[in-house]
């Protein structure tokens, strides 16, 4: 293709972009609203996967031994733990390590006397690969009782709560995906339709003059590509703009403060590619079935 047939589509493009200017500007901001939500969601979604994969590293389950364990049984029991699949780990914390978390933890009055006649037991930390399969390790750790496994202390509850958020947080950016490109689809169609139906005569000329298909059709192209990507650079500076400060107004909340946040680094590489990627891709689909639709030479 010449350069100077590129410019000539992309200057037509421009024209019409610029002649059907409200419909033009309803499209931009029909899919950059589309894809704002569905890039909230996004970052929704990855920080609750992010804040899930923390709480993997630090929430496992305390698998608490039988005070008659022998040294040989402890050392057999931790490597079966080990074996067992979805243990990223095993670490051993003895009685005494437990007791001196829990004063630091409780303050030093709670504990106090303890230390003559220690209540704890000696454990097994099981860090997992990952929280969904949290039931599965622990039925299976349960069945090593007769091993010296006294019993299992786990946040079971909070686990399964956490997996199931990540589930639907993830179902529903999917299903917003598709509705929200769906609409946009539909709004782009129609701005590219009417641009199809205003030049009519125009272009029943030149294809009476020997016009190919294509040469009169990709200006339409370009057009919906360029209000794709005009939409989706919308959402990609929001949120370039807007994430840091979100991040630092909820950091400063005490009750929050614990929440470690995935940096602006990492989210703009995935945000700002996408959203101009799916813009273009609405944008194209768009354009492409409403000429397939309505330019009838």
């Amino acid at each position: 293709m010449k350069p100077r047939t590129i410019k000539y589509y992309i200057t037509e493009a421009i024209r019409s972009i610029i002649y059907n200017r409200f419909m033009s500007i309803a499209s931009i901001f029909a899919v950059a609203s589309s894809i704002f939500i569905v890039v909230i969601f996004y970052t929704i979604g990855a920080n609750v996967e992010h804040f899930m994969n923390q709480l993997e590293s630090q929430m496992g389950m305390a698998v608490r031994l039988d005070e008659e364990i022998t040294t040989s049984q402890q050392v057999l029991l931790e490597q079966r733990i080990r074996e067992l699949q979805h243990v990223a780990g095993v670490r051993f914390l003895p009685r005494e390590e437990a007791l001196a978390s829990m004063e630091r933890t409780m303050g030093e009055a709670a504990v106090r006397g303890l230390e003559r006649d220690n209540p704890l037991r000696d454990s097994f930390m099981v860090e997992l690969t990952d929280l969904a399969f949290h039931d599965e390790v622990e039925r299976a750790i349960l069945n090593m009782h007769s091993d010296g496994v006294a019993e299992i202390h786990s946040e079971a509850e909070f686990a399964r709560t956490l997996t199931m958020i990540s589930n639907v947080v993830s179902i529903i950016s999917a299903i917003l995906v598709l509705i929200l490109a769906g609409i946009s689809v539909i709004i782009i169609t129609n701005t590219i339709r009417i641009t199809v139906n205003a030049r009519k005569t125009e272009i029943n000329i030149m294809k009476y003059v020997g016009a190919t298909d294509w040469f009169i059709r990709w200006p339409f192209v370009i057009e919906g590509m360029i209000i794709g990507l005009l939409g989706g650079a919308i959402p990609a500076i929001i949120c370039w703009f807007g994430y840091s400060r979100v991040i630092a107004a909820i950091d400063a909340i005490p009750q929050l403060s614990f929440i470690e946040f995935l940096p602006h680094e990492h989210i703009m590489a995935y945000v700002v590619p996408f959203s101009l990627i799916l813009g273009v891709v609405i944008g194209l689909i768009g354009s492409i079935t409403s000429v397939k639709r309505h330019l009838k030479v």
